[in-house]
């Protein structure tokens, strides 16, 4: 998929979301220019998600992946992206979500088969009263 393709996709996706054109052409070319970005996961602390969390700092960053697959039947938003994190040789488990925003830019591209790329960044937080969180790289 190409540059403009992926731009007019995110773009008319954001339009029939109620977003003015101008703005959604805005935010697409942003979200597919930038090309890298850095977000953190939202979501984690549902379920056991804060211990999956704690699990992933007992191994290498190197053994870590990151996938994002959509999730269209998800009640809360219909533009819902997963985050499952694998560890090599031991599984994979949802860590969480992209945010609602960049949600509504990615899920057209997923649905329409565009590769996006994610890269593990880091476990944050944790300890003295603190929840875990998860930052990753995309690129568009």
């Amino acid at each position: 998929m190409n540059i403009k393709s992926k731009v007019m996709t995110i773009a008319n996706a954001l339009v029939k979301q109620g977003v003015k054109r101008s703005a959604a052409m805005v935010r697409a070319w942003i979200t597919v220019k930038l090309r890298k970005m850095e977000v953190r996961a939202a979501g984690v602390t549902h379920g056991n998600r804060q211990t999956l969390l704690q699990h992933l700092t007992w191994y290498n960053v190197a053994d870590i992946t990151i996938t994002l697959q959509r999730e269209p039947q998800n009640a809360a938003d219909r533009n819902a992206v997963q985050i499952i994190a694998a560890v090599r040789n031991k599984g994979a488990a949802v860590i969480g979500y992209i945010n609602r925003e960049l949600a509504a830019a990615l899920a057209p591209l997923l649905d329409k088969g565009a590769t996006i790329a994610s890269r593990f960044k880091a476990i944050v937080g944790g300890g003295c009263g603190y929840y875990y969180g998860l930052e990753l790289e995309i690129k568009v």
